[in-house]
């Protein structure tokens, strides 16, 4: 081999190396726009029980939270782009209920979130081969969707799932966290 093809091989391996951890150096950052969010869900407490029963698939982000770095950013991902559709109904929410201006805040940051980890599974060389995850999370949105819509977009059904939307924030956080830290001893 030439040394100069050595150098060229060597130069672009350096490159793939450096884009792939500058792209999922935004991990790093989800944390603190996931708090803007939380922190406006938050403040659109409705007034019901805190014993509501919600369904969560809690069995299923303990199992991502033992996967891959790769595997928890698509499913970070993936279930940000099911919140957004979750809560992208806003035609059919009780603006006395919830002000539309701060979903559409919510709906920003999430948007953004999703999109700067889109652009950290992109720099990932190999799908993944966890597609189980993926079936499981879409069949519980559909789930919280049909809910909502059996419940004729109540303000009580809207409230369950503002409970649900707070619960995945937090357990995503805590991925992102992991995933962050694991792609620093890296």
């Amino acid at each position: 081999m030439k040394q100069t093809q050595m150098w060229t091989y060597i130069f672009a391996i350096f490159l793939t190396l450096q884009s792939q951890c500058s792209a999922c150096i935004w991990l790093g950052q989800y944390n603190l726009v996931s708090a803007e969010s939380l922190k406006w869900l938050r403040e659109m407490d409705g007034q019901y029980p805190e014993e509501m029963k919600v369904p969560f698939p809690r069995t299923l982000y303990n199992f991502i939270g033992n996967a891959k770095v790769e595997d928890q950013v698509r499913f970070l991902v993936l279930t940000l782009d099911q919140i957004i559709s979750l809560m992208d109904a806003r035609e059919h929410m009780n603006s006395e209920q919830w002000n539309l201006t701060t979903v559409e805040y919510i709906l920003q940051d999430l948007r953004r979130q999703s999109s700067e980890l889109k652009e950290c599974v992109a720099q990932y060389q190999k799908p993944s081969h966890m597609e189980s995850y993926k079936k499981k999370i879409i069949r519980h949105f559909r789930t919280l969707k049909k809910s909502l819509k059996k419940e004729k977009y109540s303000t009580h059904a809207w409230e369950k799932i503002r409970r649900a939307v707070i619960t995945h924030l937090q357990r995503m956080d805590i991925i992102a966290n992991n995933a962050n830290k694991s792609l620093e001893r890296v």
